[in-house]
């Protein structure tokens, strides 16, 4: 039934669709030939229309969208540094120009090139998005996505606890739970994914990454409550025909990542493979407790994506992914899992299996301007066996999600609107020794928004959707955002919206399992919901010609009507669990300012605070365990060419509160609160022609989180607990590695 049902709802998703998403921009791609003639992508080139300040850039991979010119102006101008500019009549109807430029001279052995930013803040979007491009995700070694925000002040990173080696990340102050996590748009790391689905997303794979705050469109969903994150893979018919990435670390830490790709039939057929392989075989417990600092592991990760074009009319990507993950951690620094089992230690063991198929499909009407549809499916198979300690956690998810698109215009490109209809099916299987917690969670939805957008100046976007969950009934999310500019270089952007989410406590908890309190339900769970409103001003001041300064600040809040609070402060054996009973709200500022400060070398700096709430054992308190005050500061400096990279990353984490009436903190010298610290990573990377070779060394302060396991010589007794982090599990860290490409 569980299979007929979901196919049900795949007919009911395709045959319910009549014409929905839209191309409401020209699109197009830019390119040059290099020396055998072939196309070649021509990353952050320019496109404006002749005569006006309406423009664009080009990304990564040279194509760009850009708004048709309110005036009726068909000429567009295609610039790019080292290039000779081309002028494009483009007709009333076209909505696709791909344009190939040629370099302005021929110079045999010069090779002109952009250098491109780590980070920027998106100057078109209403949203406020940070990108991360692959410039940035390689001034670190980051293995995954988890490792990808260590020199971003918008997502703090941490473990989860001190055994299963997961991460989670924190946005505004909250879990990251209440964060969208997209990959090109699909949800990814939604139920049992939750804990370790930031490790599911190799760096390598990514060609950048999108960090927007705040509510986000209806058009991806409800979830999203204090952010979206969405990670942008590398594509099929642009990235290097080859290329293999290797590392290792002293801590006994093995990382092989690669992909390879192919064009079956230029600008129309493609392919590629992506495969990750890594271990952790080192046995360190810096701390000298007896526990494994970070689990050995073992994990293979494959995908296998496809692209079809054709080019003004359709475009699909589709493929699919397969992962094993195999973690054990606890008291295992001389024994194999079985002779610490026998020897009655404790002991984790997980093992994750993991499939994923996806489809997206875009049709354009050249015959209504500005009009087309989007299709997008996904299907999720995750399966998860553990044991912590004395205690098994088995559970298996079987997922469908379904995204329907209409986009048109009304009049003229001004008043832009999307209308939709979306499904979201789960069947969750969950076991924690004997007590269960079997579900099906089946949401079918529909959404309208509207765009209008009179000038470059002004954009405003208002939508709403009403979705109908099987077990919490009819939910209507509406959402509200805004960017001005108020002079040319201020921009001023708002939004405000409300968010749901359907909890999946133990999956998205993990650190309540590596514990020996007991874990109490009080009561059935509602659906969590809340509302977030935000506002940010963003400054560009020019310094020269090409350099400029780029200051922002940006203030949020979140008002929770319902949450599932994990209530760590009403004893020490016990870990209390119900739905909210008073208030719980976060307030976020944050400043940001980025300079270029002479050619080659760039500078960030940023500060945040965090007023994090939330009632627990009656009391309005700070919420456990976050962070209130957060500095960063990074440096990068390229010589020319960028045969040398020099990239410099420190972070201040102030203190955290930690749950009240636990004696084992006390007795470990702690108070109320955690002391701040600060972390400072490097690296140092020498290109060479087709391969690059870096070093590195993380949290060289060498500072560590002591006692990170409470009571470890009686785990299986009341007070332990491996839950109660707030700062670094291991020391001083030292890498190295290299990546070889072929173009």
């Amino acid at each position: 039934m569980k299979f007929r049902l979901i196919a049900a709802c795949v007919i009911m998703l395709v045959s319910g669709m009549t014409g929905l998403s839209a191309q409401n921009f020209i699109t197009g791609k830019i390119t040059e030939r290099d020396g055998n003639g072939k196309l070649m992508p021509l990353p952050y080139a320019n496109v404006h229309w002749l005569g006006t300040q309406q423009g664009a850039v080009a990304n990564e991979s040279g194509s760009f969208k850009l708004k048709r010119d309110s005036r009726g102006q068909s000429r567009l101008v295609v610039s790019f540094v080292g290039y000779i500019n081309d002028t494009i009549v483009v007709s009333g109807r076209q909505s696709v120009v791909d344009v190939t430029l040629k370099q302005g001279s021929e110079l045999g052995q010069v090779e002109i090139k952009e250098r491109m930013a780590g980070s920027f803040i998106s100057s078109l979007k209403p949203i406020k998005t940070e990108v991360i491009t692959t410039a940035g995700l390689q001034k670190l070694a980051c293995c995954n996505l988890s490792e990808s925000f260590e020199n971003n002040a918008t997502v703090d990173v941490g473990f989860s606890d001190a055994v299963t080696g997961a991460r989670q990340i924190q946005m505004l102050g909250l879990a990251g739970i209440y964060s969208q996590l997209m990959v090109e748009n699909i949800p990814f790391t939604r139920g049992l994914g939750a804990a370790f689905g930031l490790m599911y997303i190799p760096g390598t794979w990514m060609e950048s990454i999108q960090i927007s705050k705040g509510a986000s469109s209806v058009v991806n969903g409800y979830e999203s409550t204090t952010g979206q994150i969405n990670a942008e893979f590398r594509k099929p018919w642009n990235t290097d025909k080859f290329f293999l990435n290797a590392y290792a670390n002293h801590e006994g830490r093995f990382e092989v990542n690669s992909h390879a790709s192919h064009v079956l039939k230029e600008d129309v057929l493609s392919t590629m493979v992506l495969a990750h392989a890594s271990t952790q075989v080192g046995r360190i417990d810096m701390n000298k407790d007896g526990f494994l600092d970070q689990p050995l592991t073992r994990q293979i990760n494959v995908s296998n994506r496809w692209s079809y074009e054709k080019h003004g009319k359709t475009e699909s990507k589709f493929g699919f992914s397969f992962l094993t993950d195999e973690r054990e951690g606890g008291q295992l620094m001389k024994l194999s899992s079985k002779e610490a089992e026998e020897n009655g230690n404790y002991v984790m063991k997980l093992v994750t299996r993991r499939a994923q198929v996806y489809d997206k499909t875009g049709f354009v009407f050249n015959n209504v301007p500005n009009t087309s549809l989007g299709l997008i499916f996904s299907g999720l198979y995750h399966e998860q066996e553990s044991v912590f300690g004395r205690t098994e956690y088995n559970a298996r998810q079987l997922g469908f999600y379904g995204n329907a698109i209409f986009q048109s215009q009304i009049g003229n490109d001004s008043h832009i609107y999307n209308a939709g209809v979306s499904m979201m099916y789960d069947d969750f299987d969950e076991a924690y020794g004997d007590t269960t917690f079997n579900r099906i969670e089946s949401v079918p939805g529909v959404f309208a928004q509207y765009t209008y957008n009179p000038s470059e100046k002004l954009s405003i976007i208002a939508g709403i959707r009403a979705d109908h969950h099987n077990k919490y009934g009819t939910i209507v999310t509406p959402r509200f955002h805004f960017k001005v500019n108020l002079f040319e270089k201020t921009v001023l952007r708002g939004s405000t919206g409300k968010g749901y989410r359907s909890a999946s406590v133990l999956s998205e908890n993990i650190g309540m399992l590596v514990s020996a309190r007991q874990l109490v339900f009080r009561e059935d769970f509602k659906m969590e919901e809340a509302w977030n409103y935000g506002i940010n001003l963003t400054q560009t001041i020019a310094l020269s010609d090409k350099r400029d300064l780029v200051l922002s600040a940006d203030y949020y809040r979140t008002d929770f009507i319902n949450q599932i609070i994990i209530d760590l402060d009403q004893a020490f054996d016990r870990i209390e669990i119900y739905n909210l009973n008073g208030k719980s709200y976060s307030n976020s500022f944050q400043v940001n300012a980025e300079v270029a400060l002479f050619e080659g070398f760039d500078v960030t700096a940023a500060y945040r605070l965090n007023d994090v709430r939330v009632t627990t054992a009656g009391e309005l308190r700070e919420r456990p365990l976050v962070s209130r005050h957060k500095g960063l500061f990074t440096m990068s400096y390229a010589t020319r060419f960028e045969k040398w990279k020099f990239d410099f990353t420190s972070q201040y984490n102030g203190r955290t509160r930690l749950p009240l009436g636990v004696p084992h903190l006390e007795h470990a010298g702690y108070g109320e609160y955690s002391p701040d610290y600060i972390t400072i990573h490097t690296q140092i990377t020498r290109k060479f022609k087709n391969f690059d070779v870096y070093l590195g060394g993380e949290n060289l302060t060498n500072f560590m989180q002591h006692h990170p396991v409470l009571q470890p010589d009686s785990p299986f007794e009341s007070g332990f607990d491996a839950g109660m982090i707030w700062g670094p599990l291991t020391g001083r860290m030292v890498y190295a590695g290299f990546r070889y490409a072929i173009k």
